[in-house]
């Protein structure tokens, strides 16, 4: 019933469409990886950056003794809690109870 022409000509057109989704896929698979590997770099980069920037803050923050801070908010007075932060109570602070000098 098909001519030869015509048997050709649909093997050929199924070739292409099969060449087409092969390379769409690989294309697609491609862009995927180099997706990944842009992502993965970057958060390393963040992950390394961010750690250089809070140990140099650490570097900088003074260290006090506990009886010195319990000292210069009146024993935690109730009376100088100003509120609650992230990481506990905040409390006011009495300047001439501190050190000059901070312990390093």
């Amino acid at each position: 019933m098909y001519s030869g022409v015509a048997v050709e000509k649909r093997n050929s057109n199924g070739k292409k469409k099969a060449g087409i989704i092969a390379s769409t896929v690989v294309f697609g698979m491609g862009m995927l990886m180099l997706g990944m590997i842009f992502c993965i770099r970057r958060r390393k980069f963040r992950m390394n950056d961010n750690f250089e920037d809070v140990r140099k803050e650490d570097m900088e923050l003074p260290i006090f003794y506990l009886s010195t801070v319990a000292n210069a908010t009146g024993n935690f007075s109730s009376r100088n809690k100003l509120g609650e932060g992230g990481f506990g109570p905040v409390y006011k602070v009495k300047k001439s109870h501190l050190p000059v000098q901070t312990i390093i």
